[in-house]
């Protein structure tokens, strides 16, 4: 029981500071898309706006659509203002939304982080694993224990007591007195 509850508490210390910062930016980013909301509201000057125009095809595949009234393109945030359909060509005057694109970078950069797909980071773990895999054997041995009686048959013992002489020298000095 002790071991789940030390589990379950170093996850939540390894994950709380990606979930706190990930928590913060989309509660930021839920503020300025109000903030921007009242600015519409109280009305913008045309000058502050961007006049974006696509195809009915070019709307289907270049942007991808949050709700109704905001979409990305080629890595930017837009508002959608007003809209005007002349034909087959669909006109967008929008509000480019900088500080929402900056927070959408830093999320990405977060969970790319959090959950390791950094292609840079992969490739310099990859090489590190290899590396320190070069310092051990990647074959296994067969190796078998076998009995003492097996091991005295295959090896047979080899009679050594003949072939030394024990050797007596006396000490070159003679010991100490006390």
């Amino acid at each position: 029981m002790k071991k789940r509850l030390f589990a379950i508490a170093f996850l939540l210390v390894l994950f709380a500071p990606a979930a706190t910062m990930f928590l913060y930016l989309h509660f930021e980013k839920a503020s300025l898309k109000r903030e921007i909301k009242w600015k519409m509201i109280a009305g913008m000057n045309k000058e502050e706006l961007v006049l974006l125009k696509f195809s009915k095809n070019e709307i289907e595949t270049k942007l991808r659509w949050e709700h109704s009234k905001e979409f990305e393109y080629e890595g930017q945030m837009y508002d959608v203002v007003s809209k005007e359909t002349k034909g087959d060509t669909i006109y967008y005057r929008c509000w480019l939304d900088h500080e929402e694109t900056a927070l959408n970078k830093k999320l990405q950069q977060l969970v790319t982080q959090t959950f390791d797909k950094d292609k840079d980071k992969q490739r310099t773990q990859k090489q590190l694993n290899n590396y320190f895999q070069s310092f051990f054997c990647s074959k296994f041995f067969d190796w078998q224990a076998t009995s003492l009686e097996s091991f005295q048959k295959i090896y047979q013992p080899i009679a050594y007591k003949g072939n030394f002489s024990s050797i007596r020298l006396s000490p070159p000095t003679p010991p100490p007195q006390v």
